[in-house]
């Protein structure tokens, strides 16, 4: 990782994407085990960013997918279908978002040349 300024650190710190989390934080944060997390990402849910010394690093966005699957896994849900769960609820989500986006600008007053 590049050597980050106090600014852009926080900024970087306040990034949903940005690989704040170690392995063993990352787990014990949402309360799983290392192997799980190695698990979900072998599995597809998302693809772990790597150090420099080649150690995983995990975003909050890689952390709520990985509560959400921890979730599912708890209700009995095979490894195979909680990962493709979370990723049709995340795409929905996304789809959802660009639809508000969409009809907020149709309902805006159009805009003078």
């Amino acid at each position: 990782m590049a050597e980050q300024t106090p600014k852009r650190l926080a900024a970087a710190l306040g990034d949903a994407d940005f690989p704040a989390y170690a392995m063993g934080t990352a787990a014990e944060a949402i309360g799983v085990t290392p192997a799980f997390l190695r698990a979900v990402e072998t599995a597809g849910l998302f693809a772990s960013h790597r150090s420099g010394g080649g150690h995983r690093r995990y975003s909050r966005d890689d952390l709520e997918r990985a509560d959400r699957a921890r979730i599912l896994a708890d209700e009995g849900l095979r490894l195979d279908a909680v990962v493709r769960i979370v990723d049709l609820e995340y795409r929905l989500a996304a789809a959802n978002a660009m639809i508000a986006i969409l009809q907020s600008r149709l309902a805006a007053p159009p805009q003078q040349p």
